[in-house]
């Protein structure tokens, strides 16, 4: 599913909206910016499915995380432009997603994330960013989320040994 722009944010499996639609409109200027993969369960005929989502704007990926249950995401993805030789398109996972403080200025974006691995916090321009107070996290993948009852590595969790 493509979304392209704030309004057209859909976050219901493509078969209950637009059952014989058999394309997504895409705003072809919206490819040099960078792009989200979206990875979510969505509920289809009582049964949990996983959807796929192509998200243009940094607004709209907020719209639609605003909508999904967090136990629902499965992951979201950063898709960048590439120029010159080799692949045009690099996709990096997302490890966490801020919302910035309500202090801070709005030069810095709507959202800042860490990528993979990396620690360093990044704004959508990925320039690294200082901490500050007042930032809510929006999502944290669940390989990077600390050990809790519920995780398997939790040590009540874990197999005797």
């Amino acid at each position: 599913m493509f979304i392209t722009a704030p309004g057209l944010v859909q976050h219901l499996h493509p078969a209950q909206v637009a059952p014989r639609q058999t394309h997504w409109p895409a705003i072809t200027l919206a490819l040099e910016r960078p792009w989200y993969l979206l990875v979510h369960d969505v509920s289809f005929n009582g049964q949990m499915v996983s959807q796929t989502s192509l998200v243009a704007w940094d607004t709209t990926l907020l719209d639609l995380l605003a909508h999904i249950p967090v136990a629902d995401l499965s992951g979201i993805a950063r898709l960048e432009r590439h120029r010159g030789a080799g692949p045009s398109w690099a996709l990096e996972w997302i490890s966490a997603l801020w919302a910035p403080a309500p202090g801070e200025p709005l030069a810095l974006g709507p959202l800042l994330f860490t990528l993979g691995t990396d620690p360093q916090l990044r704004n959508t321009d990925l320039l690294p960013v200082g901490e500050a107070a007042g930032r809510r996290l929006l999502y944290e993948a669940v390989r990077a989320r600390p050990a809790g009852p519920g995780s398997a590595d939790h040590p009540a969790r874990r197999p005797p040994t």
